[in-house]
């Protein structure tokens, strides 16, 4: 029986790993604020300010930004959502470090499928680009690179 006053020797975790995952946490915000603004511009009709000469409003009113009564932005949130609480969990948990970077990655590589779908979309079937729609397929481009990288660190380590 241990010690109880004894200290617990905490797993080795190297420091790149904690970096990647705190970089994923913030990404994964970044991406939950977009796809906030844009949930909410869907129920709300906020103005939507759009760099791509009015795009956005085509994509985001075409019949493919939504999936029967909800729009992909929503869909979005809880995407994003997932990633961040789960990076947060292996950031702050050696114990479900691995499992839940597992996770984080699988996430992602089902986002960047949908967003590559979803892009291809835009520019071969709408004819237009969605600024804030682009953004969130760069971001899930970087948190798929990042993942990789989190989750061969981690395999390595545990």
């Amino acid at each position: 029986m241990a010690n109880s006053n004894q200290p617990l020797i905490k797993p080795y975790r190297p420091r790149g790993l904690s970096l990647l995952l705190l970089l994923i946490v913030a990404l994964s915000f970044l991406g939950f604020a977009d796809a906030t603004y844009l949930t909410a511009d869907h129920y709300l009709r906020l103005p939507l300010p759009c760099t791509t000469a009015g795009g956005c409003e085509t994509v985001l009113t075409s019949r493919y930004a939504m999936v029967g009564p909800i729009p992909l932005a929503a869909i979005g949130i809880l995407y994003y959502l997932a990633i961040l609480f789960l990076a947060m969990l292996a950031y702050t948990s050696n114990r479900g470090q691995p499992r839940a970077v597992k996770l984080v990655l699988g996430i992602v590589v089902a986002g960047l499928v949908a967003s590559l779908f979803l892009f291809y979309l835009q520019v071969f079937v709408i004819h237009s680009l969605c600024t804030y729609c682009l953004g969130s397929a760069m971001t899930t481009f970087i948190l798929a690179v990042l993942s990789v990288l989190a989750h061969r660190l981690s395999v390595r380590y545990s």
